[in-house]
């Protein structure tokens, strides 16, 4: 699909696709949404649709998925974990365990996790699930969206404006911040395991 295929498909259904991707990207399985926002930003420097009002637009998909997540992890969340977890290799004291984890890190995964392709689609079930309270999740949701839209949105509004350049090579920044994330979740847990090990 190219890019004159997707900015036209913005220029025939407007911020209702804008808006549904988004909420779709949070809610679904991962996939490089920061491409989708960097295309965004080169539609609006078309002028197929207007800069602040296509922020605005995928800022409310984004935080419009994070509270449908989070409603299915707090009302559908624990009690699928009950049934399901031991049959998963997840028994209840070691899913309690990773809860507990995630609710003493809420507040950064919130912000920083949109970040990350995967954790932003996770961290609201785990939010739900955790019975984290609906304004501090909503507050960081919020705040979180703002500063992940905004300057992918803008890379593309000023790529388009100013240089030539295909964006296929933006839309590997996605893949490659998951890829720095994996990392260093091994490197923590390798990490962990040496200190667990007895000095002989």
């Amino acid at each position: 699909m190219t890019i004159e295929t997707i900015t036209g498909a913005f220029a025939t259904y407007g911020y209702f696709l804008v808006f549904i991707s988004l909420f779709f990207g949070i809610v679904g399985i991962p996939a490089p949404e920061e491409s989708l926002l960097v295309i965004i930003g080169m539609s609006a420097a078309s002028h197929h649709m207007s800069l602040p009002l296509a922020s605005l637009t995928s800022i409310g998909g984004a935080i419009a998925g994070m509270l449908v997540a989070y409603a299915a992890g707090r009302w559908i969340g624990r009690p699928a974990l009950e049934k399901i977890g031991p049959w998963i290799g997840l028994p209840k004291d070691k899913w309690e365990a990773v809860m507990h984890k995630y609710k003493t890190r809420s507040r950064r995964t919130l912000v920083f996790g949109y970040f990350l392709p995967g954790v932003r689609q996770v961290s609201p079930y785990l939010a739900g699930t955790t019975q984290l309270p609906v304004l501090r999740f909503t507050l960081f949701s919020c705040l979180g969206a703002i500063l992940w839209v905004i300057p992918y949105v803008l890379l593309g509004y000023y790529v388009a404006a100013r240089f030539n350049i295909p964006p296929v090579y933006i839309s590997s920044i996605g893949f490659i911040l998951f890829g720095l994330f994996i990392i260093h979740f091994i490197y923590q847990t390798i990490q962990k395991r040496l200190k667990k090990e007895p000095v002989s």
